[in-house]
């Protein structure tokens, strides 16, 4: 029982000082000159795998905002599984039968993920180049595997590519060579729909080598939410805090609202996509980050139209994660390019 109390009191002290340290940690992101960005699968897509355009429009538009603000902007993306899948999908459907097609139907197609990645890079990097020209913004692309970040050479030669495009004015879009990647696990569980993986792994290994001030990791949640009993109703996790019991369903959360409470509309699902296992690797990629030298990280929803602008301008949204919890400005951590 006194193990128990002692317990409950430190994780009292714990939010008492998060609540005296994260106002003055939120405004200092407003400092923040070289930002990964981080667009998650249920940001890129519905979930029926289709590109969701309005999400993907909303958020070259707030890129361009900040680069206009004299931002550095690494832009990490997910979704090329996804929306190769339905590509493929409708391609070896027209080359079926009608007879098949019948049968079968479109979605009981077998899809390998290796070949969906294939077309889905190629989908992407399109819907890119096309959106962030409107706004006279170029962009490149950079592959990466497992292997690659953690060869200490290849490593060198990323940063010094991503050096060089950053000082070209140019937004490096990167993803995990999904094409040919060993990686076993699907990205998408094929019972439940779920997604298991999305790239927060490799947005912290990005973030930590090109010296970040800031990681912002865009999902379908707007913040994460913790339930300290069975019982008891989820409730928003404005910092981190280790040993939290981070909970994906039960939810109830007006996303506008939260971001703009005059609004209070646009009330989305009660349970993220994101399974078990992909919310785990979420919160790993912040916490990795941060270990590795970023100054903070935030996990948001990608579904609102101005989430990344109301970080940027310190306001109480998403969940935070911090490296010094009682510094008024952000340090920025010494520069790796």
């Amino acid at each position: 029982l006194d193990w128990k109390c002692n317990r409950k009191s430190f994780r009292s002290y714990q939010e008492r000082m998060a609540s005296s340290w994260a106002p003055r940690v939120r405004r200092s992101l407003r400092n923040a000159r070289r930002i990964v960005i981080k667009v998650g699968t249920p940001v890129i897509t519905h979930a029926d795998g289709n590109i969701a355009l309005g999400r993907i429009g909303s958020l070259i538009e707030q890129i361009a905002l900040l680069r206009q603000d004299g931002c550095q902007v690494v832009l990490v993306t997910s979704g090329a599984i996804g929306t190769g899948s339905v590509r493929m999908r409708r391609n070896l459907t027209l080359e079926s039968s009608i007879r098949d097609s019948v049968t079968q139907g479109i979605k009981s197609v077998a899809v390998n993920q290796n070949v969906a990645a294939a077309f889905g890079q190629a989908l992407l990097m399109n819907m890119y180049e096309t959106m962030f020209s409107k706004y006279d913004l170029a962009c490149a692309q950079v592959l990466v595997t497992d292997d690659d970040i953690k060869d200490p050479e290849t490593v060198l030669q990323f940063r010094d590519t991503i050096a060089e495009l950053l000082q070209l004015g140019t937004i490096p879009v990167i993803n995990e060579n999904d094409a040919v990647t060993a990686r076993t696990v699907p990205v998408l569980d094929e019972q439940t729909n779920e997604i298991n993986w999305d790239n927060d792994v490799l947005a912290s290994h990005v973030a930590t080598q090109v010296g970040a001030d800031l990681l912002i990791l865009l999902t379908d949640l707007d913040a994460l939410y913790t339930r300290e009993t069975t019982m008891a109703a989820p409730t928003r996790l404005p910092v981190y805090r280790s040993g939290a019991n981070i909970v994906r369903d039960g939810i109830s959360f007006d996303s506008f609202g939260v971001f703009e409470p005059e609004l209070m509309r646009g009330v989305f699902a009660t349970r993220t996509r994101m399974g078990a296992q992909g919310l785990d690797a979420l919160v790993e990629g912040a916490c990795a980050a941060i270990a590795g030298g970023v100054s903070a990280a935030v996990i948001t929803t990608g579904h609102h139209p101005h989430a990344l602008l109301h970080i940027l301008r310190g306001h109480d949204v998403g969940t935070l994660f911090a490296s010094n919890l009682h510094n008024d400005s952000l340090q920025r951590p010494e520069s790796k390019l």
